[in-house]
C-alpha cells in the first residue's frame, strides 16, 4: 500500500506552539490517540491564528474551512511527553492554501508526525468560498521574510 507523503517546506514557520500532553490523549496502546493529534493540530491551528491577531472564524470578517486532512506518523509518543508543533504554509491558492504540521518532542527533538490541512476561506453569512484574505497573506509574507 503506498503511504502518504508529506513534506514539510523549508519556509519560516507560521507558528510555534508548544503542548504537553496529558493522561486523557492517551490510547488503550499507552500512546498518544491518533484522534488525539487532529485536535492538537486544530488546537496549535487556532493558537497561530489568535497570535496573529485573528481568530479561524474571523480573519477580516470571514472563516476557515477544512477541506482535508492527512497525517503520517512517524513515531510513538507518551504521556507526559511535551510536543512542539510547528506550522508553515505550502501551495497558497486565490481560495485557500495548506498548513504543514511537523510535530516533534521537546525531550530530543524527534519527528512525531508531520499532517497536512487543506483550508479554504469561507464567508459564512453566504456560505460560499472567497478569496484569501489580504491579512493571512501578510501572515505568510511576515514568516517568509523570518519576522513572524
Amino acid at each position: 500500500m503506498a503511504r502518504i507523503r508529506i513534506e514539510y517546506p523549508e519556509a519560516n514557520p507560521l507558528h510555534t506552539q508548544t503542548i504537553e500532553l496529558r493522561i486523557t490523549d492517551m490510547n488503550y496502546g499507552n500512546h498518544l490517540a491518533h484522534d488525539t493529534l487532529i485536535s492538537l493540530i486544530h488546537e496549535a491551528r487556532s493558537k497561530m491564528f489568535i497570535a496573529h491577531g485573528h481568530k479561524e472564524i474571523d480573519i477580516e470578517g470571514v472563516g476557515i474551512v477544512v477541506a482535508d486532512l492527512a497525517i503520517s506518523y512517524r513515531a510513538e509518543v507518551f504521556y507526559p511527553d511535551t510536543l512542539i508543533i510547528e506550522i508553515a504554509v505550502d501551495e497558497l491558492s486565490r481560495k485557500g492554501a495548506d498548513l504543514i504540521y511537523r510535530v516533534t518532542k521537546t525531550s530530543d527533538g524527534g519527528l512525531v508526525a508531520l499532517a497536512k490541512t487543506g483550508i479554504v476561506f469561507f464567508d459564512y453569512q453566504v456560505r460560499a468560498a472567497v478569496n484569501v484574505p489580504e491579512a493571512f497573506k501578510k501572515m505568510v509574507s511576515l514568516a517568509n521574510s523570518g519576522n513572524s
